[in-house]
């Protein structure tokens, strides 16, 4: 497994920190105006709570995405096997 990832480029940690940096500082703008705009909306409106109905659909994305990353790897691994026996027919 580690060889068939082992050709993915190194990643620089500090503009990897910069990068997530930028990322935290809009995603807190937007949830801070998201928060706002709920205040004015329910002002005055209690709400009904809960949220356990959204477990499935939660678990069910996650399933997927495991899903279509197999699917990938095994494709990787497929065109890599490909590669290698073209490879070997035009050394002979």
């Amino acid at each position: 497994m580690i060889r068939l990832l082992a050709d993915i480029l190194p990643i620089d940690p500090e503009r990897e920190r910069v990068i997530i940096r930028e990322y935290y500082r809009d995603i807190t703008d937007s949830i801070d105006s998201i928060q706002k705009v709920a205040q004015q909306v329910n002002d005055g409106v209690t709400g009904s709570g809960g949220g356990h109905h959204s477990l499935p659909f939660i678990l069910g994305g996650i399933l997927a995405a495991l899903v279509g990353l197999g699917f990938l790897i095994f494709i990787v691994r497929q065109y890599r096997q490909r590669g290698e026996q073209q490879l070997g027919f035009t050394r002979a």
